[in-house]
């Protein structure tokens, strides 16, 4: 027995020197290929989301954002928490924020990893080893470098690191909500798959009659496995809305790895299945934290208008583009090129359309395919008499959890932007799953014995191709000229990119062609409103506050609550003397730039030229507790 102990000893040391080693090359890829998005500066929802917000100024707020009219914040506390924290600890100094997100990324990778190494421990996979099904007599299943259960969760977790894909979700810093949602959401599944294959360890062994109660698992790291889960799943609801699928992924973790009889098997879903609602419930309001319900419920909109999200398009419309969207996410996954932070994407609104049709094919052949792969792996060998591999169901669950976790933002849901990159941030999981089990399978039918180098070699240069593309575009994010340069280049025809554009130009001090950019986006959208109010704005910097005028009422009125284009109002007509103007203009829309302190000081300074002291000082007193310096500023004026 001693041999054979001490052989055993040396393959669980050997084993856990080769997870150290996954472990330090998952890292090193991603500390790596993010390497230059450290200084990378906010961008488009950051300003709104992060700089402007005042809500993370002020941890505290976060739980009653509600109370302040932002429910997106009651909705996603958790992540607009680690906005607050970073900015309590570094204010906007972008390096603090990009560090978490960089480490958000990392231990997700990693968890990637685990979940991948657990699932070769899964039932499934142990009866097909023990029974020899569709695995190559050349190689050991789950000792050397190239078996299944390390290759295949090393090479998905370096995908998924290194895809360039990924960047959207890590580099730009309000993408957080993305990425860490996905961070719970495969702590979940991993914290369940650890319970699950404790309680299967254990119904597998036979109790001795000296031992009755040794066959079961510990009681408490179970307990502790489950609980984990379970708020794992609630801080993922808790973070971003796409957490809604974590238990039919759990579900679909469930029936493709695990065995047993299904009255049992629902009791261990059971946890996670009650947790379905969470988000269904935010969106409507039922679980804001810290609210005064009094308030909360007379103020709660109806349930249409809180599954409003600012798209102009309707919901059949959307399901109908998504067929082509989903369809360019496949392409990005396996050909990342062309990759943009604005697609120009057009909008589908007939299901005949040619390219619907052929994506709505294409989607259903390869959900088809996913599908008779699991069935097909049912079996132990096919009509032929050859077995059938089990690396197939594999295969089959990461297609499955593609679309599945893609639900959320591709269905009847109308989202504003028609397609962005983030959104494949917790889908890429089942790609790389998919794509890493493929590969496996391919290499192996390809060069049989010979399998080792070609794999090693293969996958090496796949990720490092990965890796170097997403370094590339980690720099274009790195300037806010050349990023929305690069987005014009391939949108030219949007004007949002224009505007932004127009704006980085700005802000580098090229104040003549952020003129013509701005004049160019309202040229391609005469209804974009942003693009009235930083061209006046403009005007008002280089001293011209009489051509701002006329294209800050254009901006009021394609966007009658938009307050920083009354306040530019009111800064115009101050500048050009016109002081009873600006008093006339401000109080009149008092409700709309009330919280405006920039509003309260032109109105102060106005009073304050026109002798009226008593209305300036009114003026003081709110500006002393929204803006010292403004109100110092002001203070000046009336001495």
């Amino acid at each position: 027995k001693q041999p054979k102990i001490w052989s055993m000893i040396l393959r669980i040391e050997a084993q856990q020197k080769m997870s150290l080693l996954a472990v330090l090359l998952i890292l090193l890829a991603g500390i790596i290929v993010y390497s230059n998005s450290l200084q990378v500066p906010f961008a488009l929802d950051d300003e709104n989301t992060i700089v402007n917000n005042i809500v993370v100024k002020s941890p505290a707020k976060v739980f009653y954002a509600y109370q302040l009219g932002m429910k997106s914040v009651q909705n996603r506390f958790i992540a607009y928490l680690t906005f607050a924290m970073n900015y309590r600890y570094g204010g906007l100094n972008v390096t603090g924020y990009h560090v978490v997100n960089l480490l958000i990324h990392l231990v997700t990778a990693l968890l990637a990893y685990a979940l991948l190494r657990l699932t070769f421990r899964t039932p499934y996979f142990e009866a097909k080893v023990k029974s020899g099904s569709g695995l190559s007599s050349t190689s050991s299943w789950c000792s050397s470098l190239t078996s299944p259960a390390f290759f295949i969760p090393l090479f998905g977790a370096l995908l998924f690191v290194a895809h360039p894909v990924q960047t959207q979700a890590v580099t730009y810093i309000v993408q957080r909500m993305a990425s860490l949602t996905t961070l719970f959401y495969l702590l979940s599944v991993v914290l369940y798959a650890k319970a699950r294959l404790r309680i299967s360890g254990a119904e597998q062994q036979l109790p001795s009659p000296d031992k009755a109660g040794a066959c079961h698992p510990s009681r408490i790291a179970l307990v502790v496995c489950y609980a984990g889960s379970v708020l794992a799943a609630v801080l993922a609801m808790k973070t971003k809305e796409i957490a809604f699928t974590l238990p039919l992924s759990i579900t679909l973790f469930e029936i493709c790895f695990f065995q047993g009889a299904w009255k049992k098997r629902l009791l261990y879903l059971l946890p996670l299945l009650a947790t379905l609602p969470i988000s269904p419930l935010t969106v409507l309001g039922f679980l804001d934290v810290g609210v005064d319900e009094d308030r909360a419920s007379a103020a709660r909109p109806g349930p249409s208008e809180l599954l409003e999200t600012g798209a102009a398009v309707s919901r059949v419309d959307y399901l109908l583009t998504q067929f082509r969207v989903i369809v360019t996410y496949l392409r990005l996954v396996f050909l990342p090129v062309k990759q943009n932070l604005d697609y120009d994407y057009p909008v589908f609104s007939t299901f005949f359309s040619p390219p619907v049709s052929l994506s709505f094919l294409c989607l259903s052949a390869i959900i088809a395919f996913a599908v008779w792969l699991f069935f097909i792996t049912r079996r132990t060998a096919d009509s032929t008499g050859d077995r059938i591999h089990p690396g197939l169901r594999l295969i089959a669950f990461g297609l499955l959890w593609f679309f599945l976790t893609l639900s959320v933002e591709s269905s009847l849901i109308p989202i504003k932007d028609l397609v962005m990159e983030h959104r494949l941030y917790l889908p890429l999981f089942g790609a790389a799953t998919a794509f890493a089990m493929a590969f496996f399978l391919l290499v192996e039918r390809l060069s049989g014995r010979s399998a080792r180098t070609p794999l090693l070699l293969g996958s090496a240069v796949l990720v490092l191709v990965l890796g170097v593309t997403s370094y590339q575009r980690n720099h274009i994010w790195g300037d806010p000229v050349r990023l929305w340069q690069d987005v014009v280049s391939k949108s030219p025809d949007k004007a949002r990119p224009v505007n932004n554009l127009g704006s980085a130009l700005e802000t580098a001090g090229n104040r003549a062609e952020a003129m013509q950019a701005f004049a160019r986006a309202i040229k391609l959208d005469p209804t974009y409103y942003k693009a009235y109010y930083n061209l006046a704005d403009l005007h008002l910097v280089n001293g011209q506050p009489e051509k701002s005028l006329p294209l800050l009422q254009t901006a009021i009125r394609l966007k009658m609550d938009f307050t920083e284009a009354y306040v530019a109002a009111g800064a115009a007509l101050m500048r050009s003397g016109r002081f009873d103007e600006v008093i006339r203009f401000l109080e009149r829309y008092r409700d709309i730039v009330a919280d405006n302190a920039e509003a309260h000081f032109y109105l102060g300074a106005s009073y304050a030229f026109l002798g009226d002291r008593a209305a300036a000082e009114r003026e003081l007193r709110v500006l002393s507790r929204s803006d010292p310096q403004l109100a110092a500023n002001l203070r000046s004026l009336l001495r």
